[in-house]
């Protein structure tokens, strides 16, 4: 036993009365899994909305969306969608993201 710190070794089957040790704790399934950010559901969100493809929608291949409609978008659904209606802060946050999922700097 170290001298500095007083530490009681336990071992299974000795003064524990044989018992095997409790299973040790393991989280609720999920419990700590993480999401995609807000801003990336929400801009899903509003662009997979078929209702409103005049103003922003899916391009043809499906891998991108187009804003057809810059002032609705900005003036309609950014408020809806978000804390304010700012197309230029839309846009920032939207390269921020592109360049964080490339992993290259901004």
């Amino acid at each position: 036993m170290n001298q500095l710190y007083s530490v009681k070794e336990e071992f299974p089957g000795s003064s524990s009365g044989g018992k095997p040790p409790p299973p040790t704790p393991q989280p609720m399934e999920g419990l700590h899994d993480i999401g995609p950010p807000p801003f990336l559901t929400k801009t899903y969100e509003m662009v997979d909305d078929s209702t409103i493809d005049h103003v922003v929608s899916w391009n043809r291949g499906g891998q991108s969306f187009v804003v057809w409609d810059p002032h609705a978008f900005s003036t309609t659904l950014l408020p809806r969608f978000f804390k304010h209606n700012n197309f230029s802060s839309f846009v920032r946050q939207q390269n921020t993201y592109y360049w964080t999922i490339c992993g290259l700097p901004n």
